[in-house]
């Protein structure tokens, strides 16, 4: 193994089995489907479980272990009150949270697990491989490297206002709506706005309008566990489209 790829799969994914970001966006896209093809309890347990092996593998099994206390805690809560539910309207909206919640919770710890084991210079690269338009790949470059320094500048003006004993939560928009916009939020757009042309700048200036082929520290490629995985998950995913059509619910 090339020493800068065995860096990049130690210490980029803690250990676990890497997978390209092509492949992880179309388990995202195929799980997602496949976790609105059914409607029992059973089912939605299924999907979650496929979640959490493929989460559990990439290099995230805390997290999986993580989400999968919130699932059970979803199903607890669900089971508990749902004899109860027509008794009162603050049980009814209780229970719709937690089966709303537990219904995309698998789509949310896969994208978890997707944007935090996929560096922005790896996705470029998987972008520039399938013959993405120079513009698009650009574009999402700029937006992937973006969010991180947006989530810096909201703590920053959040610690920031708190000084000046302005809060920042739900009981000031509450309570306080204009102060907020003007002290918070207004700033916040300011800043993203500035933030966004200079990452742009910075793109351009690292040579991502060039024509030519660019190098990455990644190795990018299709290996056997993407093949792997893309088959097991499109095999399950049709399969329960099938039933679907079929009108056999799962």
């Amino acid at each position: 193994m090339n020493p800068l790829e065995k860096l990049y799969t130690e210490q980029g994914h803690n250990g676990g089995i890497v997978f390209d970001p092509r492949t992880k966006a179309t388990l995202l896209v195929l799980l997602d489907i496949a976790v609105f093809l059914g409607r029992s309890l059973p089912y939605e347990a299924a999907i979650f479980l496929v979640c959490v092996l493929i989460v559990a593998v990439g290099g995230m099994a805390s997290t999986a272990l993580r989400y999968c206390v919130v699932f059970s805690l979803l199903v607890a809560i669900q089971q508990l009150i749902g004899p109860m539910v027509g008794q009162s309207a603050v049980l009814s909206l209780v229970q719709f949270l937690a089966v709303a919640v537990r219904k995309v919770l698998p789509c949310l710890l896969v994208a978890y697990w997707a944007v935090g084991t996929t560096g922005v210079s790896e996705f470029a690269a998987a972008l520039w491989g399938s013959g993405v338009p120079k513009s698009a790949i650009i574009t999402t470059s700029v937006a992937f490297r973006c969010f991180p320094t947006i989530s810096e500048e909201w703590r920053a003006i959040r610690s920031a206002m708190k000084m000046r004993g302005i809060g920042t939560g739900l009981s000031s928009w509450l309570f306080h709506p204009i102060q907020t916009i003007a002290h918070i939020y207004v700033p916040l757009f300011a800043s993203v706005i500035s933030i966004s042309d200079e990452l742009a700048a910075a793109a351009l200036c690292r040579g991502m309008d060039d024509p030519a082929p660019h190098t990455c520290l990644a190795q990018i490629g299709l290996r056997t566990q993407d093949w792997l995985a893309l088959a097991l998950v499109a095999a399950g995913t049709a399969a329960a489209a099938a039933f679907a059509i079929a009108g056999k619910g799962l």
